[in-house]
């Protein structure tokens, strides 16, 4: 009877325990990796209570203003730097800083030994060409008659090609430098004498706008000496950011604005469309160029100064918009309650492309025909974070 007991109270002793089952928790939805569909289901005196306000998206054309800053710019067809074509001394200023100019007027003089040698050039060429002519027309009756041998035509005739040939030359160097056709006609080459002084000529309409030179100056060859500028149209480039280039495109309409007053008014402003866009970023400022060529008012805007732009911009297909107060953000996210039925919202992240000062623009998470709630948006998310915490 011992011995038996003794047994029953080793085996007792040697018996290994198993573990406490425990029941397992699942992670909160709020700490989930993958994406949950998160709803908010209401009470029917919730839903009375909140009277929640919705709006049904579609799909229309968007159109918004983009404010940027602008620089004004003379047109490229409304600006002429004026570069001396030769070296030379300045022996005439005939317009000055402030002098309205016509295209064809004399702006200054360069006395210059080198132009005076190309006009010598070109007259010795041109006597040598008459002097060759009478030759070839004398030899040609000469060999018609057999009084003269073949070879002596060929060489007058291969002296005349060559006088010839200088001509181009001269003539060639002559409008280089601003030589017209109707100058050279009214020289003798018998009777003119080689002139050393240039005129040039104002190319544009305009207003001179900057004097380099003094007279009695000696200036090179492609040396600046001044500018004329048409006020009648200038360019206007406006800068803004990459992300709002997507919107704008040639064409679209603009106004420039001088900067506001002190009571906050513009006294000028213009209407007018985008002319072109530079494909690369400004590498001053990192922004996207768009210029406008503007036909200016009253002599407004002036070339360098700085205005004011809007731009109305408007995307190329119909563009999904909603109310702004639809919109609430968690963290970087943007969301929205889209409404299943008159108790359910859902609660959806939406793709941003512009937000304006009453609508976000999206570029997805909506189709049209669907409804967002756009009043109660904060006690829905309340209501939402409750449920995640209360699962």
């Amino acid at each position: 009877m011992l011995s038996v007991s003794a047994l029953l109270a080793i085996g007792g002793c040697s018996g290994i325990e198993e573990p406490p089952t425990t029941e397992e928790t699942g992670t909160p939805p709020s700490l989930r990796s993958e994406q949950v569909v998160q709803r908010v289901k209401l009470t029917q005196e919730q839903a009375e209570n909140l009277n929640i306000q919705t709006y049904t998206v579609t799909a229309e054309p968007v159109s918004f203003s983009i404010k940027a800053p602008g620089e004004v710019f003379p047109a490229p067809e409304r600006i002429s730097v004026v570069s001396a074509p030769i070296d030379g001394r300045v022996s005439n200023i005939y317009a000055h800083e402030g002098e309205r100019v016509s295209r064809g007027d004399p702006l200054l003089e360069l006395e210059s030994l080198e132009f005076a040698n190309l006009v010598a050039a070109y007259l010795e060429a041109t006597a040598e060409i008459l002097f060759q002519r009478q030759q070839v027309e004398r030899l040609e009756v000469l060999t018609e008659d057999k009084i003269s041998p073949l070879r002596n035509l060929e060489r007058a005739q291969a002296d005349l090609r060559l006088a010839q040939t200088r001509q181009s030359a001269s003539l060639a160097r002559l409008k280089a430098v601003g030589i017209t056709e109707g100058q050279i006609r009214k020289w003798d080459p018998f009777a003119s004498d080689p002139n050393a002084k240039l005129a040039i000529y104002a190319s544009i309409d305009g207003v001179l706008n900057e004097h380099l030179i003094e007279m009695g100056e000696s200036v090179t060859a492609y040396q600046r000496l001044l500018d004329i500028i048409d006020n009648t149209e200038v360019l206007v480039r406006g800068f803004i950011a990459p992300e709002d280039a997507y919107f704008i495109k040639p064409g679209t309409e603009l106004t420039v604005s001088e900067r506001a007053s002190r009571d906050g008014a513009s006294a000028h402003s213009i209407h007018a469309t985008v002319t072109t866009i530079n494909p690369a970023l400004d590498q001053n400022n990192r922004s996207v160029v768009l210029n406008s060529i503007v036909t200016t008012e009253d002599n407004w805007p002036l070339v360098g100064q700085s205005v004011r732009l809007t731009y109305q911009a408007q995307p190329e297909d119909n563009t999904i918009s909603i109310p702004i107060t639809a919109v609430q953000y968690e963290q970087s996210d943007a969301t929205v309650f889209v409404q299943l039925s008159d108790l359910e919202y859902e609660k959806r992240t939406v793709r941003i492309a512009r937000i304006t000062d009453e609508h976000a623009i999206l570029n997805g998470g909506l189709e049209p025909g669907e409804k967002v709630a756009v009043t109660q948006v904060f006690s829905l998310k309340a209501l939402e974070r409750f449920e995640q915490f209360a699962d």
